[in-house]
């Protein structure tokens, strides 16, 4: 049971994987499309607005310019700074403590979930620390900071059309998931696609079963796609066994 876990733990964590790779996917290609969009209409700009800031992007030769005006008293440091001047009276703030204490939360977990973060150490020794949102703008963490301005040089972004700007599967045709053969034994499958025929594909497997061993035995097999990326396969091994696999491609 204790290994059947350990094979359950793995394709989740290459199902979660290869969503999550999706997710990036699909928020790259969305800016990318903006990008686009703004550099092929240059008296256009685009428009933002979150619970910490007002964002305008627009392109003048070859450069996105982002202006991100801050909100103020909304800021991480701030609201922080709040709840400090409301605890002295606790009792009577306590509805507005808690309120304040929940966009406080969402902050923080905006800011721990960035990518990326910058610090800047002012002349006067001011430290500024700012994060980029999953939109990809800069948001501010810092209490002092009442405007962002950003370049981008986009002087090598292609002006498509919205319907070409569209997600590709890799080439690799890799595919990892779990299989079962009829004498019993389980494993790890990860496969190769040889061959693709509409929804079925030939496939080159290498199995790993006996975990604590890590036997390795390598199988070819026919796959069926029964739905997106996920698929369906039957195969023989050169232990002489048949198996059936389920696995997500690549």
């Amino acid at each position: 049971m204790k290994i059947f876990g350990v094979i359950i733990l793995i394709i989740a964590l290459i199902i979660g994987g290869y969503f999550g790779y999706n997710y990036f996917k699909k928020w790259e290609a969305n800016r990318f499309s903006e990008m686009a969009m703004l550099k092929s209409n240059q008296d256009l700009f685009l428009k933002k607005v979150t619970e910490l800031s007002e964002t305008i992007t627009h392109v003048v030769n070859d450069t996105a310019k982002t202006t991100t005006v801050v909100k103020p008293d909304n800021t991480y440091v701030e609201l922080k700074d709040k709840i400090l001047e409301l605890q002295k009276d606790e009792k009577a703030n306590k509805d507005e403590i808690k309120k304040l204490r929940e966009e406080v939360s969402i902050q923080r977990q905006a800011f721990l979930a960035s990518d990326d973060t910058i610090l800047i150490k002012t002349a006067d020794g001011e430290t500024i620390l700012l994060y980029r949102d999953e939109g990809g703008m800069l948001q501010p963490a810092s209490d002092n900071i009442e405007k962002i301005i950003e370049h981008k040089d986009v002087s090598n972004v292609p002006i498509l059309a919205e319907e070409e700007i569209a997600l590709k599967k890799t080439s690799l045709k890799l595919k990892a998931g779990g299989y079962y053969s009829f004498d019993n034994s389980y494993g790890i499958i990860i496969s190769k696609g040889i061959l693709n025929i509409k929804n079925y594909s030939l496939n080159a497997s290498l199995l790993i079963q006996d975990f604590e061993d890590f036997r390795f035995v390598v199988g070819g097999d026919v796959g069926y796609m029964i739905r997106d990326n996920i698929e369906l396969a039957f195969g023989y091994n050169t232990d002489k066994e048949f198996y059936g696999a389920l696995r997500i491609s690549f």
